[in-house]
């Protein structure tokens, strides 16, 4: 009997080793996913964030560039609303702000467009949780695995066979009971079956919980 519980204590020792690597193995996938998925959101925050800057101090350039053509409309307005005024002139200065318009306008589109390329690249949040769910979903399999050997070693080193002393313990009762009637002076056969019939009850009865 030692020699089992030595042997049981091995394995034991055997399988707390294999729950101690899966408990890393799942700390260190964790870990690992944490930051990546960390570095890739923070990299997703820092260059929409720019992005934002940058297209806002441009729109207020922009704004700026337009404020000083509207000036200029105004000072041509004033131009023409006088009867007599100098036509070339007022040309030059309509095409000057018409010239001006289309540049300002080129550039707001410009920048526009650069912020709709970063806009695309925000979609990425979404991808990075996807490729995350991902990663954990692959090792789970592995997780699941490990777990599901570990379960089996413990089930290995337990024995619910039924030991065979039960058998040899149950014969010497049912030997020592003829034994006790023929000292008895019972030697009929009805003796004989009803004492050895009660003691096979006795050792047969199921408990409660096996009955439920």
């Amino acid at each position: 009997m030692g020699e089992i519980d030595r042997e049981s204590k091995a394995k034991l020792r055997s399988a707390s080793e294999n729950l101690e690597e899966l408990i890393k193995l799942f700390s260190d996938d964790l870990k690992q996913s944490k930051e990546v998925f960390k570095s890739e959101l923070y990299d997703l925050k820092k260059n929409a964030e720019n992005a934002l800057n940058n297209y806002s101090m441009n729109r207020e350039q922009i704004m700026l560039d337009i404020s000083q053509m509207e000036k200029k409309l105004i000072k041509l307005s004033r131009q023409i609303s006088k009867k007599k005024f100098n036509t070339n002139s007022a040309s030059e200065l309509l095409i000057e702000v018409a010239k001006r318009h289309g540049e300002i306008k080129n550039e707001f589109e410009e920048k526009r467009e650069e912020l709709e390329k970063s806009m695309n690249e925000w979609l990425k949040f979404t991808q990075s949780v996807s490729e995350i769910v991902t990663f954990l979903h692959a090792k789970s399999s592995e997780w699941e695995h490990n777990a599901r050997e570990l379960s089996m070693f413990y089930q290995d080193i337990a024995d619910i066979s039924i030991p065979s002393e039960f058998q040899k313990t149950r014969n010497t009762i049912l030997e020592y009971s003829i034994s006790i009637l023929l000292s008895a002076g019972k030697r009929d056969q009805i003796d004989l079956n009803s004492f050895e019939g009660q003691l096979k009850d006795l050792m047969d009865k199921k408990s409660k919980n096996e009955d439920l």
